[in-house]
């Protein structure tokens, strides 16, 4: 091995192009860091917010699906919030055949403003959480909705005045955020899963900072009743199973209507006894809603930036090839590598500061580099799964 600057003009050429690539990416996607930060430091902080007297009644509708568990352990937390203005709580229980009927029923006897709603079971033809959904706003004593699920936390007895602080003239639809309960994800692929859902919370949270909703969360996502019917529910995708979030808000929000929520006191935290298990179902559900929403630039200019990541690998690892004896070369490949990563890695760690997440460094670049595969993976399961993703009423 031999250190020479007198390369070829074609490794050169690779070289060059591989680093122009490198810059490319790198400035595409510390931008969209930036973005996030400056709206969670700066602009949200500046908006105008109701003040506590003017807050609006709010009807929580919490999902339950045998989550007597997960009721124990976070309801209470929803039944004692600090907020100014009347509030139900309706849990709408699918059917369960545990304990949540009962859990709930004793629940009642401290707290007069929780209520229970139940699906029959027997109704098999319809989206359950649509169905249930339904049936829960339909019961909602009051104009705004707040939707939620039996197994998720909220960190504050402020959530709602965090949400509904934004519910002011003109605006119909609030976003919030919510993320998996990492800390317990102890499986194999920790990382990963951490990585991909601050990926696809940065899409959809980035494109909705700029004007451009087109996905809410079911477990932290509020809207003004009146909108849920003038809109006629969920009517017009209830041949499908999913969609209650992101089909729907996509359908109802616009870039005047909605806002987006994300201090700390709005995040709520999602529980799953298999997270692992969980990520994968929730992963090929979303992959299947994503062909139905409106704003679909952020999935295709974030499939051009993974092909721009691939593309100067495979480059660089050409022009090494090529000239494997030359040290010069293989450290002019390193440095382009470097020019990447040690921004990105950055980059991430400050997102997922940011989104609450575990904060991610070293793993960030191989795990950017296997997400693009992983998600035709997804992409080619779905197309033999397709029609389970249907009712039966198709």
């Amino acid at each position: 091995m031999f250190f020479s600057l007198n390369i070829h003009y074609s490794i050169w050429a690779m070289l060059a192009a591989a680093l122009i690539m490198s810059l490319v990416w790198i400035v595409w996607y510390n931008r969209r860091s930036m973005k996030l930060l400056k709206f969670i430091k700066y602009e949200e902080r500046t908006r105008r917010y109701l003040y506590p007297e003017d807050m609006p009644s709010v009807s929580v509708i919490v999902f339950a699906n045998n989550d007597e568990k997960w009721l124990n352990k976070f309801l209470p937390t929803i039944m004692k919030q600090n907020y100014p203005a009347p509030f139900e709580v309706i849990v709408v229980d699918d059917a369960s055949f545990d304990g949540t009927k009962d859990l709930v029923g004793d629940m009642m006897v401290y707290f007069d403003h929780l209520k229970i709603v139940t699906v029959p079971d027997q109704t098999r033809s319809l989206s359950r959480k649509k169905l249930a959904l339904m049936l829960g706003i339909k019961a909602a004593q009051h104009d705004v909705i707040l939707t939620t699920n039996a197994n998720c936390q909220v960190k504050s007895d402020r959530w709602l005045m965090a949400m509904m602080r934004n519910m002011g003239p003109g605006v119909d639809v609030v976003l919030g955020y919510s993320h998996f309960a990492h800390h317990e994800d102890h499986g194999i692929g920790k990382n990963y899963r951490t990585l991909d859902e601050m990926t696809t919370a940065m899409q959809w949270i980035l494109s909705a900072a700029k004007g451009k909703p087109y996905r809410g969360i079911s477990d932290n996502l509020a809207y003004r009743k009146q909108v849920f019917f003038d809109n006629k529910g969920f009517s017009k995708s209830l041949d499908m199973k999913w969609g209650d979030d992101d089909i729907f808000v996509s359908e109802i929000a616009t870039p005047h209507n909605t806002r987006l929520e994300l201090i700390p006191a709005s995040i709520a935290t999602t529980y799953y006894d298999d997270l692992p298990h969980a990520f994968s179902i929730l992963k090929s559900r979303r992959d299947f809603t994503s062909h139905h929403v409106k704003y679909k630039a952020q999935f295709r200019c974030q499939a051009w930036m993974s092909l721009i990541y691939w593309l100067r690998l495979a480059v660089l690892a050409a022009a090494v090839a090529l000239s494997y004896t030359n040290l010069a070369v293989i450290i002019a490949a390193v440095l382009v590598l470097l020019i990447t990563w040690l921004p990105m890695m950055l980059a991430t760690f400050r997102n997922c500061y940011l989104l609450q997440l575990p904060l991610l460094l070293f793993s960030v670049p191989l795990f950017t580099l296997l997400r693009p595969v992983i998600n035709t993976g997804y992409k080619i399961k779905g197309l033999f799964t397709r029609k389970n993703n249907y009712t039966s009423i198709m």
